[in-house]
Order: C-alpha cells, then sequence, then structure tokens
C-alpha cells in the first residue's frame, strides 16, 4: 500500500498545484476591476501623436482620403 502512494504522490502534487494555480489566475482575470488604473492608461495617449486617427473630425480631411 505504501508503494502505491509513492507512486501517486508526485502526480497527486502536481495536479494539487494545477488546481491551486488555476484558482488564483481565475480569481485574477474574473474579478472586479480597478477603474483608476484604466483611466491612467486612456489619459497617456495624447491626438497629438502619428497614431491619431486622420479622419477625426479635429483634424480634418487629409489630402489622401477621397470624398465618396
Amino acid at each position: 500500500m505504501i508503494a502505491d502512494l509513492e507512486a501517486l504522490t508526485p502526480p497527486l502534487i502536481m495536479a494539487a498545484a494545477f488546481l491551486f494555480g488555476l484558482v488564483f489566475f481565475l480569481r485574477r482575470q474574473l474579478g472586479p476591476r480597478h477603474r483608476e488604473a484604466e483611466d491612467l492608461d486612456e489619459a497617456d495617449i495624447r491626438d497629438s501623436t502619428s497614431n491619431a486617427d486622420p479622419g477625426d473630425a479635429k483634424h480634418g480631411p487629409s489630402t489622401d482620403q477621397h470624398k465618396v
């Protein structure tokens, strides 16, 4: 009986570690989000960068856009 338990110990430890990690991962992903962190990310984005939308009304039409 002891030999059987010795043979099953490593897989049981790995299964327990996997379930433990899975629970914490899901708690982190599905938990409530903090609004402050999301708002700070949005504040870092500036419209004056080269990634700004050229079709945005603030920028006006560009020369490479054709009216349809």
